[in-house]
C-alpha cells in the first residue's frame, strides 16, 4: 500500500509542475496594438490639473500647489470647453463666492449719484440790526447755535435817539398835532421799530426781539459794545428747511435740470427727498464743477447744517419715454480705462464655465448700467466674484480684463519650483488684483484713515479682543462718514458711492452688537465692500494681502485684507488663527 500511495503522489506533483511550465513558457506575447493602446491611455492621463486653478499642469497626480486640492486628469477639464473660457468646479465657485444674475430689459430711468453738504437755507435767515446809535447794556445770547423763539428778547440796548423819539411822540399826542404825529410815526417805521417798542422804552433802554424762531448763526457783538447806525448784531436761521448743495461735475451737467427729483441720504441713514431748485450757471475753476441746490424739509430739526450727504437725482424726463433697454447690475461690469467687460456664465453638458465679454455701456443709475452692445436679454452674468474669476483667467493665460488677448500660463512644476525659492513673493505680487483706475492723491489720502481703522478692526478680531474690535468698528464708521466725497471723480466717484453705501449699511448697528461673533459677521460685510475699493484706488504704497478662509461663513468661505502676508484669521481668532491663504496681493 505504501508503494501505491507514493506512486499517486508523484504523479500529482508531476502534473502540477507540467501545468505551471506550460503557462510560463507557452503563453502568447501581448499584442503590440494593445500595448500601444495602453500607452496612449497612460499618456492621455499624464497631465493633471486643478479644478480651481486650471493653469496648474503636472505629469503625475497629487495636490494643487496653490490650494491643496486633489489634482484631476486634464482631459476631464478640457472636454468641449470654449478655449477662451475658464472652467471652475462647484467647489471653486463656492470658494470664490460667485453670484450671477440673468439680464432683462426694463424702463429706462437715468439716475445721477452726487455728493454734497447740508447748508442753512439763506431764504430763511434773518438779521437783527439797529438803524440808530446805541450801546449794548445786556446780551441774552452767549454763543452761536443757541435756540431762540419768535418774540424772545435777545438784547437790551441803551438808545438815546429812541428816548427822544418817545418824548416827541408823547408831546404830539398831547398837542393833538396830526402833522407832527404822522412825521414821528414815519421815523419809527424808518428805524424798523413798532410804536409798542418805543412806548415800552424805559430810561432809554430798548428790548430787541427775535423776528423768527431759529438758532443764532452769526453772533457779531458782545455785551458793552457801542453800535453804529445800521450795524448788525446777529443772524438767526430757521432750520425747518435746509439747502442740500450738491457738486455736479462738468461731464454730468447734461444729466441734471431744475425740477429733477432727488433722494438724499445722510451718514446716519436719514433719508429725505427734495427738488432741484437752482444750478449755478458758472463752473468753479479749480474743481470744474457747478452747484445744484435742493430744498429739503427739516420740520423735526433732526438734520444739521454741515453734514455731508449723498444724493440720487432722478430725471423727470426719461431718455426714451415708454421704451425699454437692457440693464445690468453695476457690480457685474469691470471698468478698465475706456473698456468695460463682464464675465458671462455659460453651460453645456460638461458643466459651467465663464467667458469674458467686452460690452459697450450707456447711461448709469445708482444700481444699474445700460448695456448698448455685447450682451443679449437672458444672458447670465457674474455679479459677485468676477475679480476672482478674472485672476484665474489671467493665471490660465485666458483673455482677461488686463490682458484681452490672453497669454501663457504657469505650469505646476514652474509654480512649485518658484514657491520653494525667494521668488515666491514676486510671483504673488504679479498676481493681478483686479481693476485699477486713475485716482487723485486727494482721494488716496481720504481713504488712508479708513484703511487704517479697517486693519485695526481686523487685528482686534484676530486677537479675540471684543472691546477693541467694537471701538475700531465705531471709529471706522466715523472715518467713512468723514470722507470728503468731492475728491472722487469719474469712475472713482461711482465706485466710492457704491461701496461706501455698503460700508455704512454694514456698520449701521455696530454699537448695539454685544457679541464678538456678531461683530465678525459685520466685519465680513465690511470686507466685501473694502476689498474692491482698495483694489480700485490703492490708497497706500505698501502691499496689502487679500486673504481667504474656506471654513468661515458656515464653510462658504470669507475674505479679508491684511497688511502682512502672515495669516491672522479674524473670523476664528486664536481657535484657528492660521487658517487661510493669500489669494492675491494689492500693490
Amino acid at each position: 500500500m505504501k508503494t501505491q500511495y507514493k506512486y499517486y503522489l508523484g504523479f500529482i506533483v508531476i502534473f502540477i509542475v507540467g501545468i505551471f511550465l506550460g503557462i510560463t513558457l507557452f503563453s502568447p506575447e501581448p499584442k503590440k496594438e494593445d500595448a500601444h493602446n495602453h500607452s496612449q491611455e497612460q499618456a492621455g492621463e499624464a497631465v493633471w490639473t486643478c479644478s480651481m486653478h486650471p493653469q496648474i499642469r503636472q505629469d503625475e497626480p497629487g495636490d494643487c500647489p496653490i490650494c491643496g486640492m486633489d489634482l484631476i486628469p486634464a482631459s476631464k477639464m478640457e472636454e468641449s470647453i470654449d478655449p477662451d473660457a475658464i472652467k471652475m468646479s462647484k467647489t471653486a465657485r463656492k470658494l470664490a463666492q460667485v453670484a450671477t444674475t440673468r439680464l432683462g430689459t426694463q424702463n429706462y430711468e437715468s439716475n445721477l449719484n452726487l455728493s454734497g453738504q447740508l447748508q442753512v437755507n439763506a431764504d430763511n435767515t434773518f438779521s437783527i440790526s439797529t438803524n440808530f446809535k446805541a450801546r449794548i447794556e445786556r446780551l441774552f445770547v452767549n454763543e452761536e447755535g443757541e435756540q431762540v423763539s419768535k418774540g424772545e428778547v435777545v438784547a437790551e440796548v441803551y438808545a438815546p435817539e429812541i428816548q427822544v423819539l418817545k418824548e416827541e411822540l408823547e408831546l404830539a399826542r398831547r398837542q393833538g398835532n396830526e402833522l407832527l404825529l404822522n412825521s414821528i410815526l414815519q421815523k419809527i417805521q424808518n428805524y424798523e421799530l413798532s410804536v409798542d417798542d418805543v412806548e415800552s422804552l424805559k430810561n432809554g433802554r430798548l428790548n430787541l426781539r427775535s423776528p423768527k424762531t431759529g438758532i443764532i448763526t452769526d453772533l457779531k457783538v458782545t455785551q458793552g459794545d457801542n453800535l453804529k447806525a445800521g450795524q448788525s448784531l446777529m443772524s438767526i436761521a430757521d432750520l425747518s428747511s435746509l439747502w442740500a448743495i450738491l457738486d455736479v461735475y462738468e461731464n454730468d451737467l447734461n444729466k441734471i435740470n431744475v425740477g429733477d427729483k432727488s433722494k438724499l441720504e445722510t451718514p446716519n441713514y436719514k433719508k429725505v427727498s427734495g427738488e432741484v431748485t437752482f444750478i449755478t450757471p458758472v463752473l468753479d475753476d479749480e474743481t470744474r464743477s457747478a452747484k445744484a441746490r435742493v430744498v429739503i424739509n427739516n420740520r423735526n430739526l433732526d438734520l444739521k447744517p454741515g453734514v455731508f450727504i449723498t444724493a440720487e437725482v432722478i430725471k423727470t424726463a426719461p431718455k426714451s419715454e415708454g421704451s425699454e433697454t437692457l440693464m445690468a447690475p453695476k457690480s457685474a461690469v469691470l471698468w478698465t480705462g475706456k473698456r468695460s467687460v463682464v464675465y458671462q456664465q455659460l453651460e453645456n453638458e460638461n458643466g459651467v464655465y465663464f467667458k469674458m465679454k467686452t460690452v459697450e455701456i450707456g447711461e448709469t443709475s445708482s444700481d444699474f448700467v445700460e448695456i448698448l452692445s455685447g450682451l443679449e436679454p437672458g444672458d447670465e452674468v457674474v455679479t459677485y466674484g468676477a475679480f476672482s474669476i478674472d485672476s484665474e483667467a489671467q493665471l490660465a493665460g485666458k483673455p482677461s480684463m488686463m490682458n484681452p488677448e490672453g497669454g501663457a500660463s504657469m505650469t505646476g512644476h514652474q509654480h512649485g519650483d518658484m514657491k520653494e525659492s525667494e521668488e515666491t513673493s514676486s510671483v504673488k505680487q504679479s498676481t493681478p488684483s483686479g481693476e485699477t483706475i486713475n485716482s487723485s492723491e486727494e482721494a488716496k489720502e481720504e481713504l488712508k484713515p479708513v484703511l487704517k481703522d479697517y486693519l485695526a478692526f481686523k487685528n482686534a478680531l484676530a486677537t479675540d479682543d471684543f472691546k477693541n474690535a467694537e471701538s475700531a468698528g465705531i471709529q471706522l464708521k466715523k472715518s467713512i462718514a468723514e470722507v470728503d466725497m468731492s475728491v472722487f471723480t469719474d469712475e472713482a466717484h461711482d465706485s466710492w458711492m457704491q461701496h461706501s453705501r455698503e460700508l455704512k449699511k454694514a456698520l449701521e448697528h455696530i454699537q448695539q452688537q454685544n457679541d464678538i461673533e456678531k461683530i465678525r459677521n459685520t466685519f465680513q460685510d465690511v470686507s466685501e465692500a473694502m476689498i474692491p475699493i482698495v483694489k480700485l484706488i490703492k490708497p497706500i504704497a505698501e502691499e496689502l494681502y487679500v486673504q481667504f478662509c474656506p471654513m468661515a461663513n458656515s464653510n462658504n468661505g470669507a475674505y479679508w485684507l491684511s497688511a502682512k502676508e502672515e495669516i491672522m484669521n479674524p473670523y476664528y481668532g486664536e481657535s484657528m488663527l492660521k487658517c487661510g491663504e493669500v489669494t492675491s496681493v494689492i500693490k
